[in-house]
Order: C-alpha cells, then structure tokens, then sequence
C-alpha cells in the first residue's frame, strides 16, 4: 500500500502536536493533583496524631521525621488553618524561595519554613529564613522536627521575629493546643 507523503506527514505532525498538548496538560494537572495527594495525606495524619492522649513526645516526632516532607509542609499549613488562620499556599513545592507557605495572623502575613530533621537544627538555615523575612519585611516561623541547640536559642534572641517550634510546642501545635502570640 503506497501512501502520499502529505498525508504521512500530515499525520506525523498531527500526533506530535496531540503529544505534545497532552504532554503540556498533564504537567499543570500533575502538580495540582500531587498537591491534592499531599494535603489529603496530611490532613489524614493530622487526624491521627490529634487521636493520640499519651502524648508520647519522642515518638511522635520519630513519626514526623519520617512522613514525606512535602506531606510535613502541608501538615503545619493545614494545622495553622485549623487553628483558624488564612493560610497561602505556594503553587510548587520547590524553587519556593525558602518559603513554604504564609499565614496571616492579626492582620499581619508571617512566612512559614518547615525542616524535618533527626538531629539539631542548622544555624545557617535559620539566618537565611530571617534574611527572607528583612526582604519581605515580615516575621516568620521556623517550624522544625529535629533539636534546638543553644546557638539556635541565641540567634533567635538575635533575630526576635523570628519564632521557632519544635518539640513539645510542635506536637502541641499539631494537636491544636499552641497559642500563637
């Protein structure tokens, strides 16, 4: 069978351009969907660790290092929205600039940075969010699984708009008994 090379190419350039639309398509519907994925994901473990009244601290925290740090963002942001403060929400996870959210508290837009560590935290992390934060002119949390050093307690006396929660306070944020100040 002998066909016209039009035709062929015709077609040729017609599935190239319905795979290439296709392709473009999935790209923005991929990342919607992956942030939906993530924020069920996480309102299902804030479900669970709200369930837990023996608040065993350590393992606890052994359970937030482990999620998936993308479901540990969504986590503190959906935790601040049942707090009941609007939360905004990046459209990507990475390439964020540093930030991985922001909540108005008070009429005042604070940045969110979330780290899911296993050890201490690290100090450069922490003056890089507040050089953030002076660029941004606002205040903002450094919300962490890991241990909070004493170097850590002083740059936080050092940059005071800077508010760190770890540890208990976490769990307690979690769980909705954090009183933001």
């Amino acid at each position: 069978m002998i066909i016209n090379p039009e035709i062929e190419y015709r077609f040729i350039a017609s599935i190239c351009l319905i795979s290439l639309a296709i392709s473009a398509f999935s790209c923005r519907n991929w990342d919607n969907f992956r942030h939906k994925f993530k924020r069920h994901q996480a309102k299902k473990i804030y479900k669970k660790l709200g369930k837990i009244t023996n608040n065993n601290e350590m393992w606890m925290l052994s359970y937030l290092r482990k999620i998936d740090p993308f479901v540990f963002e969504e986590l503190i942001l959906y935790s601040f929205k049942k707090l009941g403060y609007k939360v905004y929400y990046n459209k990507r996870y990475t390439g964020d600039g540093g930030i991985d959210g922001k909540v108005k508290i008070n009429g005042q837009v604070w940045l969110i940075q979330d780290k899911r560590y296993s050890n201490y935290i690290n100090n450069e992390h922490i003056q890089k969010f507040n050089e953030v934060c002076i660029n941004r002119h606002t205040c903002g949390f450094f919300i962490h699984t890991g241990k909070t050093g004493q170097g850590v307690q002083n740059i936080q006396k050092l940059y005071p708009c800077i508010k760190i929660i770890s540890g208990k306070n976490l769990i307690n944020f979690i769980q909705g008994n954090y009183k933001i100040s």
